[in-house]
């Protein structure tokens, strides 16, 4: 622990901001580091002489400056610089393109599906479809553009009408706007207990409360679901349940049906996100078919085509439609028609067939590539999943092993990125496989990893 302790001044503010600022101050001029794990509540209020509920304040406002970041069981460490929360952002500054970027979950090799630039040539030069496309139109997207969408989810075994569906502007946007129909500020919802980091920003913008679930390999535990149904009332739940980000959880029908039975006695709606599965073969058993009256299921093509066109669709229940509409009004009124446009287009085209074909068989290349490397560590990797899950040997931590990585020319996410709340963190990392733009590149990423790990902790420390 370290020896830091605060000034008991508090130079005529609330304790617990004075508290906030001194951290804020040694981390500022170094007395505190990185990494750098605080005084336990009892301690410090002991020191200080006020209640243990002022120092727990004071630690929260500290977590919520982003200064440092509590972890359950563990204790309350000053935060990196270089913590996930900022590697989400893809910034390049300070990372050489000779380095390698695992971090995101990005179309393979980076770049935009071949072909998108002679159809926005063939758009551009029919004036009646520019007219058409360039006027306002209605919020949920035009009529054959949902007609066309209904057809194409109904092939991955997707079944719904086109009036349910809302085309948006990206999968994120679908997230905001379930939760804006659904919730309002001060409500609860839950999520797996490591999850998509865009429900926690969008939960956050609500002014929601998110409570993260235990898991296994199945995903979410039934029993742990309803006992915080008992515990909360729960508004609804946020799953990634096929492929899901980061771990690789997969449910099966049985545990989709044991939480669509919970969610229904405790009146949950839930918001299924199964974008990370257009890659894979569509599970028939999508809660979005088992129970289309109480599920609003996510998808785009941010992953498969480019993430800059932000299309994206959201199937809603019938009563909650009018309610996604206004939302979608006062957001941006509708999607970009003309990206809509784009998008389907090239999915109607032989060439798009090609491409998507390409993609699968580079993916299962680089996860061969992974297992030869790194498959005899303790890691979660199935078909069609853009990322590895890899569970670090003790007595690494997570953001320790992630910095070092990083020092090295490798970035990938520890576990923290995606903690819900206080959830408890597992000592892991998400190792993204699409973002490189050569397998070459991958490869040597890998290999760096796999380094580090056969090294071992002393040799980390030695170097540090």
């Amino acid at each position: 622990m370290t020896i830091w302790t605060p000034d008991k001044e508090t130079n005529g503010v609330a304790r617990y901001i004075a508290l906030a600022n001194q951290i804020d101050a040694a981390i500022e001029n170094g007395d505190l580091n990185p990494g750098e794990k605080l005084p336990t509540h009892r301690h410090l209020a002991d020191f200080l002489g006020v209640t243990v509920g002022t120092v727990t304040r004071g630690y929260a406002e500290a977590e919520r400056r982003g200064l440092i970041h509590a972890i359950v069981g563990s204790g309350t460490f000053v935060r990196s610089p270089r913590q996930p929360e900022v590697l989400f952002t893809h910034n390049e500054q300070g990372f050489d393109s000779s380095d390698c970027d695992l971090s995101l979950n990005v179309p393979l090799a980076n770049k935009a599906a071949p072909g998108l630039g002679p159809i926005m040539a063939e758009v551009g030069q029919n004036q009646d479809y520019m007219a058409e496309l360039m006027r306002y139109q209605n919020v949920d997207g035009l009529s054959r553009h949902r007609l066309w969408l209904s057809s194409w989810l109904s092939e991955k075994g997707i079944q719904c009408k086109s009036e349910n569906l809302t085309i948006t502007c990206g999968g994120q946007h679908g997230v905001l706007l379930a939760l804006t129909v659904v919730t309002r500020p001060g409500d609860t919802i839950a999520a797996e207990g490591l999850t998509y980091p865009g429900l926690k920003s969008a939960a956050g913008q609500r002014g929601v409360k998110t409570i993260g679930l235990a898991m296994d390999e199945k995903g979410v535990l039934p029993d742990e679901f309803e006992n915080q149904c008992k515990l909360n009332n729960i508004r609804a739940i946020y799953l990634c349940p096929s492929i899901q980000n980061p771990t690789n959880a997969s449910m099966d029908n049985e545990r989709r049906n044991q939480i669509l039975e919970i969610a229904s006695k405790f009146d949950v709606w839930i918001i299924e996100d199964e974008i990370p599965t257009n890659y894979s073969d569509q599970n028939p058993h999508s809660f979005i078919n088992l129970a289309p009256e109480r599920t609003f299921h996510i998808n785009s093509h941010s992953k498969t085509i480019a993430p800059g066109l932000r299309v994206g669709y959201l199937i809603s229940p019938p009563k909650f439609k009018d309610s996604v509409s206004a939302a979608i009004r006062a957001q941006c009124w509708f999607a970009p028609t003309l990206n809509v446009e784009i998008v389907q287009r090239f999915l109607d085209r032989h060439e798009s067939k090609t491409w998507i074909s390409a993609q699968k068989k580079e993916l299962d290349h680089r996860h061969k590539l992974f297992m030869s490397i790194l498959g005899g560590f303790n890691i979660k990797l199935i078909q069609g999943s853009y990322h590895a899950w890899l569970v670090l040997p003790e007595p690494w931590r997570a953001h320790e092993f992630q910095s070092h990585l990083l020092a090295s020319g490798v970035r990938v996410l520890s576990s923290e990125s995606f903690a819900v709340g206080r959830f408890s963190a597992p000592q892991a990392i998400r190792i993204s496989l699409s973002g490189p733009e050569t397998i070459g590149k991958l490869e040597k990423g890998l290999t760096i990893i796999k380094k580090r790990l056969d090294d071992g902790y002393d040799s980390h420390l030695s170097v540090l």
